[in-house]
Parts: structure tokens; C-alpha cells; sequence
């Protein structure tokens, strides 16, 4: 999908790894080189205008309801405490139009704060249409689900 613009969400370090190594692999791309200090309308405008945008979990607040046709969610709500597992899904939900690709651990048990969060714990919106949701081929702990956020 050569003319798709691709916005990553996700907390230092890893924000900053991707930053420096998408902008690196395609430097004929846009980069939004969004600021902790942009007000959420300078967000929303670079963003627009961008190809690929970096955005702190918090600055998704900026972007317009509806305004992402496929959002994908790779082993990171596990990370999560069940309140904020819950926010990052209804985010997905304001902002989706479309897919919302999950793939997370069956079980994750976190030692440290003694959290469990298990394939049935996520809590999808009641209106998700679920498309699959199926143990994954080659990370058999892991399963993926696909939903329809319309």
C-alpha cells in the first residue's frame, strides 16, 4: 500500500527506535515529527499532512473520530493494567472505521504486579463485529483476532 499514511502509537524508547529506523528505510516519506509541546490542533495538522507520524499514546486524543481504516495492535495490551487495557480499547473505537487486528499472548502473567490478563479479559466493544478470532500459526501461545469496528 505504497500511498497509505501509517501511524504508529506507542511509548519511549520503542517510539523513537521506529521513528529513526522508518525514517531512515523511507526517506522520500512525509514524517510527522510530532512534539510533546504541539497543541493537538498542530498534531492533527501534521499528521494530515504526513505519510508516517509518531504519536505518544496521548496524543491520539488529536486525531479526528473515525480517521483509521485498519488498526493494529501487536503484543502490547498485555503490557497493560486491566483500566488500561479498557482506554486503549475505546480509543481504538473512536478512532477506527474499519479493522481493528489484534494479536496478544493467550496468558500473560506478569510477576510484578501479579496481573493476569487472558484472552477472554479484553473487553471488545459490545458493537465489534468479531471476523476471526483463532490461536496464531507460528506463536502458537499467542491468538489473533480480527474485528469490524462499524
Amino acid at each position: 500500500f505504497p500511498n497509505c499514511r501509517y501511524i504508529m502509537i506507542d511509548i519511549p524508547p520503542a517510539l523513537y527506535v521506529a521513528q529513526r529506523y522508518l525514517s531512515s528505510l523511507f526517506p522520500q516519506k512525509r514524517i510527522a515529527d510530532v512534539r510533546c509541546t504541539d497543541s493537538p490542533e498542530e498534531i492533527a495538522a501534521k499528521v494530515s499532512e504526513a505519510d508516517i507520524a509518531f504519536l505518544l499514546p496521548h496524543q491520539a486524543a488529536a486525531l479526528p473520530p473515525r480517521s483509521v481504516d485498519l488498526f493494529l495492535n501487536i503484543s502490547s495490551l498485555h503490557e497493560m493494567q486491566p483500566e488500561q487495557i479498557a482506554a486503549y480499547l475505546q480509543m481504538i473505537d473512536r478512532l477506527t472505521a474499519g479493522l481493528f487486528y489484534s494479536k496478544q499472548w493467550i496468558e500473560s502473567r506478569n510477576p510484578y504486579d501479579e496481573i493476569v490478563v487472558r484472552r477472554t479479559d479484553y473487553p471488545i466493544p459490545s458493537h465489534w463485529r468479531q471476523i476471526y478470532n483463532r490461536p496464531a500459526q507460528v506463536q502458537t501461545t499467542f491468538f489473533e483476532a480480527l474485528y469490524a469496528t462499524d
